[in-house]
């Protein structure tokens, strides 16, 4: 997944930044890429890819294709695809995924469904 990451960075495919000082609350709906780096609450959907960066907060349920979270979401998550939980994730909500990954040192709480 790192180099999924280093992909989006080093190739400018993350198509729109929430930065470190920004804070949104609404209902927030896009096609590509996404990173939150600062906080949102609301709803989000999507048919793209999402990063919750270290040190976001995000209270919202999560509707996108693959989500990687580094900070913390306090909402129920679904992808079409994969969820990543790196080891400074937080999520608080329930999961729903094909592929689920919870590296170690995430906090977790809720529960996990396979999707097929």
């Amino acid at each position: 997944m790192k180099e999924l990451l280093d992909n989006y960075y080093n190739n400018k495919k993350i198509k729109t930044v929430l930065g470190k000082g920004t804070w949104f609350n609404g209902s927030l709906n896009f096609k590509d890429s996404l990173k939150i780096s600062g906080s949102f609450s609301g709803k989000i959907n999507s048919t793209g890819f999402l990063i919750v960066g270290e040190g976001a907060i995000v209270k919202a349920n999560i509707k996108a294709d693959s989500i990687i979270v580094h900070g913390t979401i306090d909402g129920d998550v679904f992808a079409a695809d994969k969820v990543e939980m790196l080891p400074t994730g937080r999520v608080y909500g329930d999961v729903k995924a094909k592929k689920i990954k919870i590296s170690d040192g995430v906090i977790f709480s809720g529960s996990c469904e396979m999707l097929k």
